[in-house]
Protein backbone atom coordinates (compact mmCIF):
# COMPACT_ATOMS: atom_id res chain seq x y z
CA UNK A 1 0.00 0.00 0.00
CA UNK A 2 1.21 3.35 -1.30
CA UNK A 3 -0.50 7.07 -0.06
CA UNK A 4 -1.18 7.14 -3.84
CA UNK A 5 -3.30 4.47 -3.57
CA UNK A 6 -5.83 6.36 -1.80
CA UNK A 7 -6.17 8.21 -4.70
CA UNK A 8 -6.18 5.91 -7.11
CA UNK A 9 -8.86 3.56 -5.27
CA UNK A 10 -11.11 6.63 -4.63
CA UNK A 11 -14.42 6.46 -6.38
CA UNK A 12 -13.49 9.80 -7.54
CA UNK A 13 -10.54 8.69 -9.96
CA UNK A 14 -12.91 6.87 -12.02
CA UNK A 15 -15.79 9.14 -12.03
CA UNK A 16 -14.36 12.56 -11.77
CA UNK A 17 -17.17 13.90 -9.55
CA UNK A 18 -14.63 15.45 -6.69
CA UNK A 19 -11.78 17.89 -7.64
CA UNK A 20 -8.97 19.45 -5.43
CA UNK A 21 -9.22 22.99 -4.83
CA UNK A 22 -6.57 25.66 -4.59
CA UNK A 23 -7.75 28.62 -3.04
CA UNK A 24 -4.18 30.65 -2.82
CA UNK A 25 -3.38 29.88 -6.31
CA UNK A 26 -6.44 30.04 -7.53
CA UNK A 27 -7.10 26.63 -9.58
CA UNK A 28 -8.34 22.82 -9.55
CA UNK A 29 -7.49 19.19 -10.11
CA UNK A 30 -9.19 16.29 -10.99
CA UNK A 31 -8.31 13.32 -9.38
CA UNK A 32 -7.06 12.00 -12.67
CA UNK A 33 -5.07 15.04 -13.33
CA UNK A 34 -3.64 15.31 -10.17
CA UNK A 35 -2.51 11.33 -10.36
CA UNK A 36 -0.85 11.97 -13.65
CA UNK A 37 0.79 14.70 -12.64
CA UNK A 38 2.24 13.08 -9.63
CA UNK A 39 3.23 10.35 -12.33
CA UNK A 40 5.09 12.58 -14.27
CA UNK A 41 6.95 14.25 -11.08
CA UNK A 42 8.00 10.43 -10.01
CA UNK A 43 9.52 10.34 -13.26
CA UNK A 44 11.94 13.13 -12.28
CA UNK A 45 12.64 11.44 -9.03
CA UNK A 46 13.52 8.56 -10.74
CA UNK A 47 15.87 10.66 -12.78
CA UNK A 48 17.55 12.20 -9.75
CA UNK A 49 18.11 8.71 -8.54
CA UNK A 50 16.13 8.39 -6.23
CA UNK A 51 15.05 4.54 -5.32
CA UNK A 52 12.42 2.78 -3.38
CA UNK A 53 12.82 3.75 0.44
CA UNK A 54 14.97 6.61 -0.10
CA UNK A 55 13.76 9.59 2.15
CA UNK A 56 12.44 12.64 0.05
CA UNK A 57 11.32 15.50 2.58
CA UNK A 58 8.80 18.54 1.63
CA UNK A 59 9.45 21.88 2.19
CA UNK A 60 6.24 23.98 1.21
CA UNK A 61 3.13 25.50 2.44
CA UNK A 62 -0.13 24.00 1.76
CA UNK A 63 -0.75 24.04 -1.95
CA UNK A 64 -2.35 21.78 -4.35
CA UNK A 65 1.72 21.45 -6.14
CA UNK A 66 2.49 19.79 -2.18
CA UNK A 67 0.21 16.75 -2.69
CA UNK A 68 1.41 16.55 -6.35
CA UNK A 69 5.02 15.86 -4.51
CA UNK A 70 3.18 13.82 -1.79
CA UNK A 71 2.39 11.20 -4.36
CA UNK A 72 5.26 11.15 -6.42
CA UNK A 73 7.12 10.52 -3.82
CA UNK A 74 4.97 7.42 -2.88
CA UNK A 75 4.93 6.45 -6.38
CA UNK A 76 8.09 5.83 -6.58
CA UNK A 77 8.20 3.87 -3.18
CA UNK A 78 10.02 6.60 -1.62
CA UNK A 79 9.85 7.93 2.12
CA UNK A 80 7.82 10.92 2.94
CA UNK A 81 9.79 13.52 5.55
CA UNK A 82 7.41 16.48 5.94
CA UNK A 83 9.34 19.79 7.30
CA UNK A 84 7.09 22.16 9.15
CA UNK A 85 8.09 25.69 8.35
CA UNK A 86 7.99 26.95 11.53
CA UNK A 87 10.46 25.37 12.68
CA UNK A 88 13.92 26.76 13.04
CA UNK A 89 16.28 26.29 9.78
CA UNK A 90 18.60 24.67 12.52
CA UNK A 91 15.77 22.56 13.30
CA UNK A 92 14.98 21.38 9.83
CA UNK A 93 18.71 20.70 8.99
CA UNK A 94 18.76 18.29 11.96
CA UNK A 95 15.88 16.48 10.77
CA UNK A 96 17.38 16.44 7.21
CA UNK A 97 20.63 14.96 8.91
CA UNK A 98 18.85 12.59 11.18
CA UNK A 99 17.09 11.01 8.32
CA UNK A 100 19.62 11.13 5.79
CA UNK A 101 16.89 12.62 3.10
CA UNK A 102 18.15 11.77 -0.64
CA UNK A 103 15.99 14.56 -1.66
CA UNK A 104 14.36 18.20 -0.67
CA UNK A 105 11.18 19.55 -2.12
CA UNK A 106 11.39 23.39 -1.48
CA UNK A 107 8.65 25.42 -2.58
CA UNK A 108 10.41 28.58 -3.93
CA UNK A 109 8.07 31.38 -2.26
CA UNK A 110 9.77 30.53 1.03
CA UNK A 111 13.66 29.54 -0.59
CA UNK A 112 14.45 33.56 0.12
CA UNK A 113 13.78 33.00 3.74
CA UNK A 114 15.14 29.86 3.90
CA UNK A 115 17.78 29.92 1.59
CA UNK A 116 21.09 28.73 3.78
CA UNK A 117 18.78 25.67 4.70
CA UNK A 118 19.29 24.58 1.29
CA UNK A 119 22.58 26.10 0.75
CA UNK A 120 23.24 23.77 3.97
CA UNK A 121 21.48 20.82 2.64
CA UNK A 122 22.93 20.65 -0.39
CA UNK A 123 21.51 22.60 -3.78
CA UNK A 124 22.26 19.39 -6.01
CA UNK A 125 19.66 17.45 -3.39
CA UNK A 126 16.67 19.40 -4.11
CA UNK A 127 13.89 19.96 -6.40
CA UNK A 128 12.25 23.69 -6.26
CA UNK A 129 8.75 24.44 -7.07
CA UNK A 130 5.96 26.10 -6.98
CA UNK A 131 2.32 26.52 -6.02
CA UNK A 132 1.44 26.10 -9.90
CA UNK A 133 4.63 24.56 -11.60
CA UNK A 134 7.41 21.26 -10.54
CA UNK A 135 10.49 20.71 -12.02
CA UNK A 136 9.26 23.09 -14.76
CA UNK A 137 5.91 21.19 -14.73
CA UNK A 138 2.87 23.44 -15.29
CA UNK A 139 0.42 22.49 -13.03
CA UNK A 140 -2.57 24.17 -14.56
CA UNK A 141 -1.77 23.23 -17.90
CA UNK A 142 -0.69 19.42 -17.56
CA UNK A 143 -3.72 17.54 -17.88
CA UNK A 144 -3.49 14.19 -19.58
CA UNK A 145 -0.08 14.98 -21.38
CA UNK A 146 1.98 12.88 -20.14
CA UNK A 147 0.70 10.13 -18.70
CA UNK A 148 1.08 7.41 -21.39
CA UNK A 149 4.78 8.17 -21.53
CA UNK A 150 4.92 8.25 -17.35
CA UNK A 151 3.05 4.44 -17.42
CA UNK A 152 5.73 3.22 -19.75
CA UNK A 153 9.03 4.34 -18.47
CA UNK A 154 7.70 3.84 -14.40
CA UNK A 155 7.69 0.25 -12.88
CA UNK A 156 6.91 -0.37 -9.64
CA UNK A 157 8.58 -2.39 -7.71
CA UNK A 158 6.82 -4.35 -4.10
CA UNK A 159 5.15 -2.32 -2.48
CA UNK A 160 7.13 -0.40 0.77
CA UNK A 161 6.74 -1.02 4.71
CA UNK A 162 8.25 2.11 5.81
CA UNK A 163 5.43 4.81 4.32
CA UNK A 164 6.35 8.36 5.83
CA UNK A 165 8.46 9.50 8.51
CA UNK A 166 6.62 12.26 10.98
CA UNK A 167 8.53 14.47 13.44
CA UNK A 168 7.55 14.28 17.06
CA UNK A 169 7.28 17.56 19.23
CA UNK A 170 7.28 21.07 18.57
CA UNK A 171 9.61 23.80 17.56
CA UNK A 172 12.80 22.70 19.00
CA UNK A 173 15.32 20.66 16.90
CA UNK A 174 14.78 17.61 19.41
CA UNK A 175 12.17 16.04 17.65
CA UNK A 176 12.63 12.35 16.85
CA UNK A 177 11.17 10.61 13.78
CA UNK A 178 7.83 8.47 14.34
CA UNK A 179 8.08 5.41 11.27
CA UNK A 180 4.80 5.17 10.06
CA UNK A 181 4.46 1.77 8.33
CA UNK A 182 1.86 0.90 5.54
CA UNK A 183 -0.37 -0.79 8.81
CA UNK A 184 0.12 2.43 10.54
CA UNK A 185 -1.39 4.60 8.00
CA UNK A 186 -4.27 1.56 6.99
CA UNK A 187 -5.20 1.59 10.28
CA UNK A 188 -5.63 5.51 10.94
CA UNK A 189 -7.69 6.08 7.24
CA UNK A 190 -9.82 2.97 8.32
CA UNK A 191 -10.73 3.94 11.55
CA UNK A 192 -11.39 7.84 10.64
CA UNK A 193 -13.37 6.54 8.40
CA UNK A 194 -15.60 4.49 10.69
CA UNK A 195 -15.53 7.20 13.09
CA UNK A 196 -16.40 9.81 10.20
CA UNK A 197 -18.15 7.97 7.63
CA UNK A 198 -19.57 9.65 4.43
CA UNK A 199 -22.52 12.17 4.62
CA UNK A 200 -25.23 12.25 3.80
CA UNK A 201 -24.23 15.15 0.90
CA UNK A 202 -21.19 15.21 -1.18
CA UNK A 203 -18.44 15.88 1.16
CA UNK A 204 -15.67 18.37 1.14
CA UNK A 205 -12.56 18.63 3.37
CA UNK A 206 -10.91 22.22 4.04
CA UNK A 207 -7.08 21.74 4.92
CA UNK A 208 -6.23 25.20 6.29
CA UNK A 209 -4.09 24.06 9.07
CA UNK A 210 -0.71 22.80 7.94
CA UNK A 211 -0.21 19.89 5.80
CA UNK A 212 2.31 19.04 7.73
CA UNK A 213 -0.39 18.52 10.96
CA UNK A 214 -2.84 16.11 11.31
CA UNK A 215 -5.03 18.26 9.50
CA UNK A 216 -3.26 17.42 6.26
CA UNK A 217 -2.93 13.74 7.15
CA UNK A 218 -6.41 14.05 7.95
CA UNK A 219 -7.36 14.30 4.44
CA UNK A 220 -6.23 11.17 2.80
CA UNK A 221 -8.66 9.38 4.30
CA UNK A 222 -11.37 11.69 2.59
CA UNK A 223 -9.61 11.38 -0.34
CA UNK A 224 -9.99 8.09 -0.78
CA UNK A 225 -13.68 8.88 0.31
CA UNK A 226 -13.59 10.59 -3.05
CA UNK A 227 -14.33 13.94 -1.11
CA UNK A 228 -13.48 17.43 -3.05
CA UNK A 229 -10.12 18.54 -1.13
CA UNK A 230 -10.39 22.40 -0.61
CA UNK A 231 -6.38 23.55 -0.15
CA UNK A 232 -5.91 26.95 1.29
CA UNK A 233 -2.63 28.43 3.35
CA UNK A 234 -2.76 30.47 6.25
CA UNK A 235 -5.76 30.08 8.90
CA UNK A 236 -7.23 33.48 8.17
CA UNK A 237 -10.96 33.55 10.29
CA UNK A 238 -12.74 35.79 7.57
CA UNK A 239 -11.29 33.28 4.75
CA UNK A 240 -12.15 29.86 6.52
CA UNK A 241 -15.93 31.29 7.17
CA UNK A 242 -16.14 32.11 3.65
CA UNK A 243 -14.96 29.04 2.52
CA UNK A 244 -17.22 26.84 4.85
CA UNK A 245 -20.15 28.44 3.24
CA UNK A 246 -18.95 29.08 -0.70
CA UNK A 247 -17.57 25.32 -1.15
CA UNK A 248 -20.20 23.84 1.15
CA UNK A 249 -17.22 22.28 3.92
CA UNK A 250 -18.60 19.55 5.50
CA UNK A 251 -15.56 18.48 7.55
CA UNK A 252 -12.75 20.88 9.21
CA UNK A 253 -9.81 20.56 11.01
CA UNK A 254 -8.68 23.15 13.68
CA UNK A 255 -6.54 23.26 16.46
CA UNK A 256 -8.58 24.86 19.46
CA UNK A 257 -6.88 28.32 19.17
CA UNK A 258 -8.01 28.89 15.47
CA UNK A 259 -11.20 27.77 16.41
CA UNK A 260 -11.51 30.44 19.61
CA UNK A 261 -10.09 33.14 16.40
CA UNK A 262 -13.51 32.10 14.49
CA UNK A 263 -15.34 32.14 17.15
CA UNK A 264 -14.01 35.96 18.21
CA UNK A 265 -14.66 37.18 14.63
CA UNK A 266 -16.59 40.01 14.00
CA UNK A 267 -18.78 38.38 11.90
CA UNK A 268 -18.87 34.53 12.55
CA UNK A 269 -22.82 34.47 13.16
CA UNK A 270 -23.41 36.13 9.50
CA UNK A 271 -21.99 33.11 7.77
CA UNK A 272 -24.37 29.37 6.47
CA UNK A 273 -22.40 26.27 8.63
CA UNK A 274 -25.59 24.06 7.41
CA UNK A 275 -22.86 21.94 5.23
CA UNK A 276 -20.74 21.10 8.14
CA UNK A 277 -20.98 17.26 9.42
CA UNK A 278 -17.31 16.99 11.21
CA UNK A 279 -15.93 20.04 13.03
CA UNK A 280 -13.15 18.21 13.79
CA UNK A 281 -10.48 19.60 16.67
CA UNK A 282 -7.10 18.11 18.23
CA UNK A 283 -3.46 18.84 19.88
CA UNK A 284 -4.66 20.65 22.60
CA UNK A 285 -7.69 21.12 25.38
CA UNK A 286 -10.15 23.23 24.55
CA UNK A 287 -11.84 25.40 26.66
CA UNK A 288 -15.52 24.14 27.67
CA UNK A 289 -16.86 27.41 27.84
CA UNK A 290 -16.00 27.69 23.98
CA UNK A 291 -16.96 24.42 22.90
CA UNK A 292 -20.60 25.71 24.45
CA UNK A 293 -19.87 28.39 22.17
CA UNK A 294 -19.05 26.68 18.82
CA UNK A 295 -21.80 24.25 19.36
CA UNK A 296 -24.91 27.69 19.15
CA UNK A 297 -22.62 28.73 16.15
CA UNK A 298 -21.66 25.93 14.18
CA UNK A 299 -24.22 23.70 14.87
CA UNK A 300 -24.29 19.72 16.27
CA UNK A 301 -20.77 18.92 14.16
CA UNK A 302 -18.15 19.58 16.75
CA UNK A 303 -15.96 16.21 17.46
CA UNK A 304 -12.51 15.25 18.98
CA UNK A 305 -9.89 12.99 18.32
CA UNK A 306 -7.02 11.51 20.66
CA UNK A 307 -3.00 10.78 19.16
CA UNK A 308 0.03 11.35 18.99
CA UNK A 309 3.07 11.41 16.07
CA UNK A 310 3.66 7.90 17.94
CA UNK A 311 -0.18 6.77 17.58
CA UNK A 312 -1.34 9.36 14.77
CA UNK A 313 -4.53 10.72 15.61
CA UNK A 314 -7.73 8.54 16.45
CA UNK A 315 -6.76 7.05 19.80
CA UNK A 316 -9.94 8.16 21.11
CA UNK A 317 -13.45 9.57 19.70
CA UNK A 318 -15.59 11.66 21.10
CA UNK A 319 -18.79 12.00 18.68
CA UNK A 320 -20.83 15.22 17.85
CA UNK A 321 -23.71 13.36 20.02
CA UNK A 322 -21.34 13.31 22.85
CA UNK A 323 -20.89 16.84 22.74
CA UNK A 324 -24.31 17.78 22.63
CA UNK A 325 -25.27 15.17 24.96
CA UNK A 326 -22.64 16.55 27.45
CA UNK A 327 -23.73 20.25 27.21
CA UNK A 328 -27.38 19.43 27.22
CA UNK A 329 -26.89 17.83 30.53
CA UNK A 330 -24.38 19.96 31.59
CA UNK A 331 -21.45 16.93 32.35
CA UNK A 332 -18.30 18.90 32.45
CA UNK A 333 -16.28 15.92 32.73
CA UNK A 334 -17.81 14.45 29.74
CA UNK A 335 -17.11 17.17 27.95
CA UNK A 336 -13.22 17.95 28.92
CA UNK A 337 -13.13 13.87 28.11
CA UNK A 338 -11.22 13.01 24.10
CA UNK A 339 -13.56 10.57 24.19
CA UNK A 340 -13.98 6.80 24.45
CA UNK A 341 -11.82 4.34 22.61
CA UNK A 342 -12.16 3.95 18.98
CA UNK A 343 -11.99 1.07 16.99
CA UNK A 344 -9.15 -1.41 16.06
CA UNK A 345 -6.91 0.19 18.99
CA UNK A 346 -6.85 -0.82 22.88
CA UNK A 347 -5.88 1.63 25.48
CA UNK A 348 -5.28 1.19 28.93
CA UNK A 349 -4.18 3.17 32.32
CA UNK A 350 -0.88 2.54 33.78
CA UNK A 351 0.84 2.86 37.35
CA UNK A 352 4.54 4.11 37.91
CA UNK A 353 5.29 0.34 38.22
CA UNK A 354 3.62 -0.15 34.68
CA UNK A 355 0.58 -2.15 36.01
CA UNK A 356 -2.77 -1.64 34.87
CA UNK A 357 -4.74 0.48 36.55
CA UNK A 358 -8.73 0.12 37.03
CA UNK A 359 -11.22 2.44 35.93
CA UNK A 360 -11.16 6.03 37.70
CA UNK A 361 -7.25 5.40 38.41
CA UNK A 362 -5.16 8.49 37.38
CA UNK A 363 -1.74 7.12 35.52
CA UNK A 364 -0.23 7.26 32.37
CA UNK A 365 -1.78 6.41 29.24
CA UNK A 366 -0.70 3.71 27.07
CA UNK A 367 -1.36 2.45 23.56
CA UNK A 368 -1.35 -1.01 21.63
CA UNK A 369 -2.59 -1.75 17.92
CA UNK A 370 -1.74 -1.65 13.93
CA UNK A 371 -2.39 2.13 14.40
CA UNK A 372 1.45 2.47 16.19
CA UNK A 373 4.16 3.61 14.67
CA UNK A 374 6.74 1.49 13.89
CA UNK A 375 9.46 3.00 15.64
CA UNK A 376 11.63 5.92 16.28
CA UNK A 377 13.88 6.17 13.28
CA UNK A 378 17.26 4.88 13.81
CA UNK A 379 16.27 5.49 17.73
CA UNK A 380 16.25 1.76 19.07
CA UNK A 381 17.16 3.38 22.93
CA UNK A 382 14.25 5.78 22.81
CA UNK A 383 11.95 3.32 20.93
CA UNK A 384 12.56 0.71 23.97
CA UNK A 385 12.12 3.73 27.03
CA UNK A 386 8.34 3.65 25.82
CA UNK A 387 6.90 0.22 25.43
CA UNK A 388 6.57 -2.41 27.81
CA UNK A 389 5.31 -5.57 27.66
CA UNK A 390 3.60 -4.78 24.28
CA UNK A 391 1.70 -1.37 25.48
CA UNK A 392 3.56 2.19 24.33
CA UNK A 393 3.60 4.65 26.39
CA UNK A 394 2.19 8.29 25.60
CA UNK A 395 3.79 9.95 28.01
CA UNK A 396 0.29 11.73 29.03
CA UNK A 397 -1.65 11.38 32.26
CA UNK A 398 -4.99 10.68 32.03
CA UNK A 399 -8.39 9.00 33.93
CA UNK A 400 -11.16 6.67 32.55
CA UNK A 401 -14.58 7.40 34.36
CA UNK A 402 -17.08 4.31 34.91
CA UNK A 403 -18.82 5.39 31.29
CA UNK A 404 -15.07 4.75 29.68
CA UNK A 405 -14.49 8.20 28.97
CA UNK A 406 -10.95 9.59 28.79
CA UNK A 407 -10.08 12.35 30.22
CA UNK A 408 -6.26 13.52 29.40
CA UNK A 409 -5.16 15.50 32.93
CA UNK A 410 -1.69 16.63 31.66
CA UNK A 411 1.55 15.53 30.09
CA UNK A 412 3.47 13.72 32.44
CA UNK A 413 6.76 15.66 31.83
CA UNK A 414 4.39 18.81 32.41
CA UNK A 415 3.83 17.61 36.26
CA UNK A 416 4.58 20.48 38.86
CA UNK A 417 5.68 19.29 42.23
CA UNK A 418 4.52 21.95 44.52
CA UNK A 419 5.40 21.40 48.05
CA UNK A 420 5.47 17.27 47.31
CA UNK A 421 1.99 17.94 45.98
CA UNK A 422 1.77 16.91 42.47
CA UNK A 423 -0.37 19.27 40.28
CA UNK A 424 -1.48 19.31 36.55
CA UNK A 425 -1.46 22.45 34.75
CA UNK A 426 -4.51 21.24 32.43
CA UNK A 427 -7.44 21.55 35.29
CA UNK A 428 -6.03 24.97 36.08
CA UNK A 429 -5.73 26.21 32.38
CA UNK A 430 -9.47 25.07 32.26
CA UNK A 431 -10.60 27.14 34.73
CA UNK A 432 -8.11 30.77 33.63
CA UNK A 433 -9.49 29.65 30.28
CA UNK A 434 -12.59 30.82 31.36
CA UNK A 435 -12.76 34.46 32.56
CA UNK A 436 -13.95 36.68 29.82
CA UNK A 437 -10.68 38.59 28.98
CA UNK A 438 -8.19 36.12 28.30
CA UNK A 439 -7.34 34.67 25.24
CA UNK A 440 -5.05 31.61 26.39
CA UNK A 441 -2.75 30.35 29.08
CA UNK A 442 -0.37 28.53 30.02
CA UNK A 443 0.25 27.24 33.81
CA UNK A 444 3.59 25.78 34.75
CA UNK A 445 6.20 25.24 37.35
CA UNK A 446 8.71 28.03 38.43
CA UNK A 447 11.73 27.04 40.97
CA UNK A 448 11.04 28.02 44.07
CA UNK A 449 12.90 27.50 47.21
CA UNK A 450 9.68 27.34 48.96
CA UNK A 451 7.58 25.35 47.14
CA UNK A 452 10.41 23.73 45.15
CA UNK A 453 8.17 25.06 42.08
CA UNK A 454 5.99 27.53 42.03
CA UNK A 455 2.57 27.18 40.60
CA UNK A 456 2.45 30.14 37.90
CA UNK A 457 -0.06 31.15 35.25
CA UNK A 458 1.08 32.70 32.37
CA UNK A 459 -1.63 34.53 30.64
CA UNK A 460 -2.26 36.27 27.50
CA UNK A 461 -5.30 38.93 27.11
CA UNK A 462 -7.95 39.05 24.60
CA UNK A 463 -7.91 42.84 25.07
CA UNK A 464 -4.04 44.25 26.22
CA UNK A 465 -5.92 47.59 27.68
CA UNK A 466 -8.11 45.62 29.68
CA UNK A 467 -6.81 45.77 33.51
CA UNK A 468 -7.30 42.12 34.42
CA UNK A 469 -7.85 41.87 38.15
CA UNK A 470 -5.35 38.71 38.89
CA UNK A 471 -6.13 38.15 42.56
CA UNK A 472 -9.47 37.51 41.76
CA UNK A 473 -8.22 34.50 39.12
CA UNK A 474 -6.53 33.25 42.26
CA UNK A 475 -9.06 33.30 44.56
CA UNK A 476 -11.28 31.52 42.03
CA UNK A 477 -8.52 29.09 41.11
CA UNK A 478 -8.31 28.40 45.15
CA UNK A 479 -12.37 28.23 45.42
CA UNK A 480 -12.61 25.70 42.91
CA UNK A 481 -9.28 23.78 43.28
CA UNK A 482 -7.85 24.48 46.34
CA UNK A 483 -4.78 26.58 47.45
CA UNK A 484 -2.30 23.48 46.61
CA UNK A 485 -3.67 23.78 42.82
CA UNK A 486 -4.17 27.24 42.94
CA UNK A 487 -1.23 29.92 41.08
CA UNK A 488 0.32 32.03 43.58
CA UNK A 489 1.26 34.48 40.59
CA UNK A 490 -0.63 34.92 37.09
CA UNK A 491 1.81 36.62 35.15
CA UNK A 492 0.72 38.61 31.57
CA UNK A 493 2.49 38.47 28.42
CA UNK A 494 2.09 40.08 24.96
CA UNK A 495 1.99 36.84 23.04
CA UNK A 496 2.47 33.54 24.36
CA UNK A 497 4.76 31.66 21.70
CA UNK A 498 2.63 28.97 19.94
CA UNK A 499 3.22 25.83 17.58
CA UNK A 500 2.16 25.99 13.87
CA UNK A 501 -1.27 25.05 14.45
CA UNK A 502 -1.42 27.28 17.45
CA UNK A 503 -0.79 25.17 20.71
CA UNK A 504 1.33 26.86 23.21
CA UNK A 505 4.82 26.32 23.55
CA UNK A 506 4.80 25.25 27.41
CA UNK A 507 8.40 24.37 26.94
CA UNK A 508 9.42 27.70 26.05
CA UNK A 509 7.73 29.37 27.94
CA UNK A 510 9.13 27.20 30.86
CA UNK A 511 12.75 27.86 29.57
CA UNK A 512 12.44 31.60 30.01
CA UNK A 513 12.08 31.24 33.40
CA UNK A 514 14.29 27.95 34.29
CA UNK A 515 16.95 29.30 32.36
CA UNK A 516 17.00 32.37 34.61
CA UNK A 517 17.67 30.68 37.70
CA UNK A 518 20.64 28.97 35.43
CA UNK A 519 18.30 25.37 35.43
CA UNK A 520 17.97 23.62 32.60
CA UNK A 521 14.50 21.82 32.13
Amino acid sequence: MRIIDFLENSPAFSKGDAQFIDINNDFSLSYREMFNIAQHVAMQLKEKGVKQQDIVATYAPNSIATYCCIFAISEIGAIWLPLNLQNTIEANLKLLKKSNARLLFVDLDILDANHQLVVQYNNENCLSFTGKKIAGIDIQNFKNEFIEQAEERLIRGNDPDLISLFPTGGTTGDSKLAEWSYLTWQSMVSIQNKLMPIPDIASSYLVSAPITHAAGVASFALILQGSNIIVMEGMTPDVILSIIEKHKITHLFLPPTAIYMLLAHKGVNNYDYTSLRYFWYAAAPMSVEKLKEAIDVFGPVMVQTYGQAESPMVCTFLSAEDHVDAVEMDDFYKIRSCGKIAPQIEVVILDDDDKILPLGKEGEIAVKGDLLMRCYFNDSEATNEIRVNGWQKTGDVGIFDNEGYLTIVDRKRDMIISGGFNVYPGEIEQLIWGHSSIKDCCVIGIPDEKWGEQVTAVVELKDPKVKLDTQEIIALCKLKLGSVKSPKEILIWDELPRSPVGKVLKKEVRKYFWEKVGRKI
